[in-house]
């Protein structure tokens, strides 16, 4: 008999353990295809050192000239690294010059040339890139801020806000002078009026302002409550904006979740992982990893939930502490792919991830500038990390170093659909032929069998590859399904796992 087609299973742990409905056994992989994942390289510690305290956030920005800086913060200093430098350089106002709270991270923007850093602790910092050589307090007496971002290119707008005068307001959004991110009137006055700089209170039930997502398909930004998704439109004077609930009673409890990309809003809600277009939302998760996800996750460590898009791939990664990490560390990573709607997982620990660029360097630079040799290179000298004003995922180690996905794949399982080979029959199994690319790549297969859907899934010992490229395997069942693991290793190289070729016989009805 021909052999039968063993097809990938979806990432779909929440799905009931039947035939074709998904796997919750898929780890360190990523939905390359509709019809194949790939391989999610480990983490790479770079030679610029460690920023001596947990990172707190991270950015990457380029000037008008395209010269990359890249940001991150700590709990007390903010730290910059251009390509002519070899290590992280403290760019504090002062040293140890800021308190950030644990639940916080940085938050960064840029408008017209400046980096913008914010926390509701600090006075707002401010870095003209190419002239500043440390932040300082931003001008105008803004107020200090949770969240920020800059909305229809003119408004610099903080959320969730601190000011001497009201003190703490968690339901406020304050804006800028339009086009001047230096210039914060009074509140109420003339002048106020005037440049269109005032601020809203989202009062009510919806809570607290988590997030601003700016640039969506259908909304000059999206404004994040605990329980509200606010679609925000530029109207002009007087009201200057308009803040319309469009979601009602669901919002997001993991403000650092909310992912802009593509004009699209992606996040965690309060029931699930959903995309926001600026007009409604779509439920990503729901029937998926929802369900798996709440039960795995650190409720009391929402705020370490930290999400990031990777351009390179068309993938939201999401990095969360589960309820068995280390100090509320994130150590797994979600992730989505938005242009075929499928989700992969990473066992991957860190304390945050970010969206760098590389900086830009030459074959010598590398060896003479950061200490580089061929054989220490964190990564191929093809890669983005080293190509200027590349888009690059990053992530901050427990050793507070900056680490890029380069390194070899990691171990990776993938468990295949289950198949009923003969409806109404048993199947002898011979072997199976794993779909795995790569000349390098040495998969093994196990098969998990049962006779009745009722039964626990049973599998067999693994079975390596022998000299013809199949597993051999000797076992019956009814219901049939393929687990299959290729290991790490700098020798195990991989593009693409698809599936595999089933050799089996029928057998009768018992």
């Amino acid at each position: 008999m021909p052999p039968i087609l063993m097809p990938i299973a979806e990432y779909a742990p929440d799905q009931p353990a039947l035939i074709g409905t998904g796997s919750s056994l898929i780890r360190n992989v990523y939905p390359r295809t509709s019809r194949s994942y790939g391989s999610v390289n480990s983490a790479v510690a770079t030679a610029y050192g460690a920023l001596g305290s947990r990172c707190q956030g991270g950015v990457a920005f380029t000037d008008k000239t395209g010269a990359v800086y890249i940001f991150a913060g700590n709990g007390s200093d903010l730290f910059y690294l251009t390509s002519s430098l070899s290590s992280w350089t403290n760019v504090s106002k002062s040293a140890a010059a800021y308190a950030i709270g644990s639940d916080q991270q940085w938050q960064f923007t840029y408008f017209n040339g400046d980096v913008i850093a914010t926390n509701i602790t600090d006075n707002p910092q401010v870095f003209t890139l190419g002239t500043s050589t440390a932040f300082a307090d931003l001008p105008g007496s803004p107020p200090r801020a949770r969240y920020i971002g800059v909305v229809k290119y003119a408004f610099v707008v903080m959320g969730h806000t601190y000011d001497s005068v009201n003190g703490t307001m968690p339901q406020r959004l304050h804006w800028c002078a339009a086009g001047n991110h230096r210039s914060w009137p009074e509140l109420g006055s003339n002048l106020g009026a005037q440049v269109q700089s005032t601020a809203v209170d989202l009062l009510g039930p919806q809570g607290s302002i988590m997030g601003i997502a700016p640039d969506l398909a259908n909304a000059d930004a999206a404004i994040f409550q605990q329980f509200a998704v606010r679609r925000m439109m530029y109207v002009g004077p007087p009201n200057i904006f308009t803040l319309l609930a469009v979601e009602s009673g669901r919002g997001s409890p993991a403000p650092y979740s909310i992912v802009s990309y593509g004009g699209i809003a992606y996040y965690f809600g309060q029931d699930g992982f959903y995309a926001f277009d600026g007009a409604e939302s779509k439920a990503i998760g729901a029937g998926k990893i929802d369900k798996t996800f709440f039960a795995d996750v650190d409720l009391g460590n929402l705020h370490r939930v930290i999400g990031v898009a990777d351009p390179l791939k068309k993938l939201i990664w999401w990095a969360y502490p589960s309820t068995a990490s280390v100090s509320g560390n994130p150590d797994r990573m979600l992730c989505y792919n938005i242009s075929i709607d499928r989700w992969g997982m990473a066992e991957i620990t860190c304390e945050t991830i970010v969206k760098m660029m590389g900086l830009g360097y030459t074959l010598d630079e590398l060896f003479t500038l950061l200490g580089y040799t061929l054989d220490t290179l964190p990564a191929p000298l093809d890669s983005a990390v080293w190509q200027g004003g590349r888009p690059v995922l990053g992530l901050f180690d427990t050793d507070h170093k900056l680490n890029f996905l380069t390194g070899d794949a990691l171990a990776a399982t993938v468990e295949l659909n289950e198949i009923q080979p003969y409806p109404g029959k048993r199947a002898m199994v011979r072997s199976v032929r794993p779909f795995v690319d790569g000349v390098t790549a040495a998969p093994t297969v196990a098969i998990g069998r049962r006779e009745k859907l009722q039964q626990a899934v049973s599998y067999t010992a693994d079975s390596p590859l022998n000299g013809l490229g199949a597993c051999p395997q000797r076992t019956s069942g009814r219901y049939l399904r393929a687990l299959v693991k290729i290991p790490a290793g700098a020798d195990t190289v991989w593009t693409n796992m698809s599936g595999a070729e089933l050799d089996c016989v029928e057998l009768g009805l018992r």
